[in-house]
């Protein structure tokens, strides 16, 4: 499989996975633009880690397989670094004094 493929792969189902993370935990967010971009970098971050890292997986016979293992690796990659950040961000902030 080509990289840049890989990576486009990997940005758009970052991206989803970004969003999705924020859709689902509503108390770490960054806001849905900010949720989705730093999907992106972890997606493209997990797809590039898994196509140096596992080469079998993407270079398989079964084309299907590989394309569903990187889209899986980047929507869970894009969904960690989301709350990861999200995390991040709240115990940097300060807090309220209600």
């Amino acid at each position: 499989m080509d990289t840049s493929f890989v990576l486009l792969i990997g940005a758009i189902a970052g991206a989803v996975g970004g969003w999705l993370t924020s859709g689902m935990l509503k108390s770490i967010s960054l806001g849905k633009t900010a949720d989705t971009i730093v999907g992106l970098v972890g997606g493209v971050i997990a797809s590039y880690w898994l196509h140096a890292m596992l080469p079998s997986l993407v270079g398989s016979d079964n084309a299907l397989g590989a394309t569903v293992s990187q889209i899986v690796g980047a929507l869970v990659g894009g969904g960690i670094l989301t709350a990861i950040c999200a995390l991040v961000k709240d115990l940097v902030s300060p807090k309220s004094a209600s």
